[in-house]
């Protein structure tokens, strides 16, 4: 019964993560045909009320993928660590592209901004030209690959345990 339970959790915290992180691949999508910086720095704001949810949904989602591991015994099966490795690289990517890019963007744009994991008050902004070349430099089909392609490799090793 606790696996069934664990396994609902998990599938749950995917879900949440997925259903907080569409705020954020929006933006990302949205943000290349955009001119008007207010409108850029309400996306970036929208972005941003979702971190939270993204983040406990996502510690749960390997807390319980990982707990599952070791209750069921799987934990010498090839595709589990596999799987594992995929997702802290997918965090670790997403994590060093948010650093060079929404962070930075925040601080083009005159919001307040992160950089390395410490908070900064807002400054003046950045020319036009400056943060529309910025936004022309993030690439949305690396993140595409990386925040959906890799995580839909990894359920489908989940599902079908190649090897």
């Amino acid at each position: 019964m606790l696996v069934r339970w664990l396994v609902f959790i998990h599938v749950l915290s995917v879900i949440t993560f997925f259903l907080a992180h569409g705020t954020s691949a929006a933006m990302a999508f949205q943000l290349r045909k955009e001119k008007n910086i207010e409108r850029i720095r309400a996306m970036l704001d929208l972005s941003g009320t979702t971190i939270m949810l993204l983040m406990m949904s996502f510690l749960v989602m390997g807390i319980t993928g990982l707990t599952m591991v070791f209750i069921i015994k799987i934990w010498n099966q090839v595709w589990v660590w596999v799987s594992v490795v995929l997702m802290v690289y997918v965090f670790m990517h997403m994590a060093l592209r948010n650093e060079k890019t929404y962070y930075l963007l925040r601080k083009l744009v005159g919001l307040p901004y992160r950089h390395k994991n410490k908070e900064f008050p807002a400054e003046p902004p950045a020319s036009e030209e400056e943060i529309l070349a910025h936004i022309r430099k993030i690439s949305v089909y690396e993140l595409l690959f990386v925040g959906f392609g890799i995580p839909a490799f990894v359920l489908w090793l989940m599902v079908f345990k190649p090897f």
